[in-house]
Formats: C-alpha cells, sequence, structure tokens
C-alpha cells in the first residue's frame, strides 16, 4: 500500500499534478491573484469576478467573493462592498468569514444595529476567536448601547487574557475605560474612536483571520 502511494505520488509530480496544478488551469485565478498581490487592487476586481464566472468549488467562491469586497472597499465603493458581502453572507449563513465580512462592510458605512448582528453571528459560529467579539462591542457603543458594549468588551477581554494575546488584550482593557469615559458625552463626541476603533478590527481581520483561511486554500 505504501509503495503504491509512492508511486501514485511520483505519477502527480510527473503529470504536473502538484500543488500549482490549481493555478496552472485558472488563469483567471492566476491573473487575479498577481495584480492583487501586485498592489493593482482596482485592476484586480474584474479578473476575480471573470475567475467566479468558473464557478469554481465553494472555498474559493466565497474567497474570490471576499477579495472583491475588500477590494471594492480599499478602493472607495462601499456600495458595492456593501453590495457583494450581503449577497455572499445570504448564500452562506453559517461561513464565518462570509459573516465576518458582512460585518466589516456594515460597520465600515457605519450601520452600527446591523453591524452589531453580524458580527454576534460571527461569535455564534466560532466563540473561541475574539476579534468579532470586539467589533460587536464596539458596534454596540455606536447604537448607542454603552453598558451592553461594555459586557461584550470585559467577556473578550477575559477570552484573551487566557489565550494569551496580550496585546489585545491590553487594547480591549484600554477601550472599556475610554467607553465609560464618553458615557457623559453626546454620541458625536465619539465618532472619530469608533471610526479607528473598527478600522483596526477590519485591518486585524484582513492580515490575520482572513489570512489563515487564505492559506488553508495553499494558493
Amino acid at each position: 500500500m505504501r509503495k503504491l502511494a509512492i508511486h501514485l505520488l511520483f505519477v502527480f509530480w510527473v503529470l504536473g499534478l502538484g500543488p500549482d496544478t490549481l493555478l496552472a488551469s485558472n488563469p483567471s485565478l492566476q491573473e487575479a491573484l498577481d495584480l492583487d498581490r501586485q498592489g493593482f487592487v482596482a485592476e484586480s476586481i474584474p479578473a476575480w469576478k471573470k475567475f467566479l464566472k468558473t464557478q469554481p468549488e465553494e472555498k474559493l467562491a466565497i474567497y474570490a467573493q471576499i477579495k472583491v469586497t475588500i477590494a471594492h472597499s480599499q478602493t472607495g465603493n462601499f456600495g458595492e462592498a456593501l453590495k457583494s458581502a450581503k449577497a455572499l453572507a445570504a448564500s452562506h449563513p453559517d461561513h464565518y468569514d462570509a459573516q465576518f465580512n458582512l460585518a466589516n462592510m456594515l460597520s465600515a458605512t457605519h450601520q452600527y444595529a446591523e453591524a452589531a448582528q453580524a458580527y454576534l453571528k460571527a461569535t455564534t459560529i466560532r466563540p473561541n476567536e475574539g476579534l468579532a467579539f470586539v467589533g460587536y462591542g464596539i458596534c454596540l457603543f455606536g447604537d448607542q448601547k454603552t453598558d451592553q458594549a461594555i459586557q461584550v468588551l470585559r467577556k473578550v477581554r477575559k477570552l484573551f487574557k487566557s489565550q494569551k494575546n496580550i496585546s489585545w488584550y491590553q487594547h480591549v482593557r484600554i477601550m472599556i475605560g475610554q467607553i465609560k469615559g464618553f458615557k457623559m458625552y453626546p454620541p458625536e463626541f465619539s465618532d472619530l474612536w469608533r471610526t479607528n476603533n473598527l478600522r483596526k478590527v477590519r485591518e486585524t481581520y484582513r492580515s490575520g483571520v482572513f489570512t489563515v483561511f487564505e492559506k488553508q486554500l495553499n494558493l
């Protein structure tokens, strides 16, 4: 049996059926990845959409749709970004990244009540990943539910501490104190604070959580 497995691996290698086969057989995927990795974000959007038309397998389709959403948001087209995110989340209601992606776009457009619900849904899918809880707490605060926001952030602070995620533990601890300080002022006093912290959540998602999903695809 072991000899057969080794023989099959050798045959796959000879026939070019190794890790690069996926890209070799999907020139539109290769084009989209090349443009994206070279920093041509706007130019990558048509390439991603072209790849999606090839009807790729589910994980690749979700990945490509999120890339389209992120690209739209990075080029300032939040209307298209939100439209894309809503469509993906509706078709994959139990997929963590699809729901997180929607929450990110809703928070970017200051739709705090809707964003809070999307972040909450992400937390129910992966309760041991803290970043969605942070987004949830900030959006609750944006929806003027300060006490609930503090409660959620205290919960995720404990989670980060147990996971020895010192950076986010300290950041959330500071956030709780800042929210308490904002309580005596009108909501607009904290607009910049919310904008900056939600941007940090989105950037951390792109550079951390979404990267894990990407690596699983072995692109």
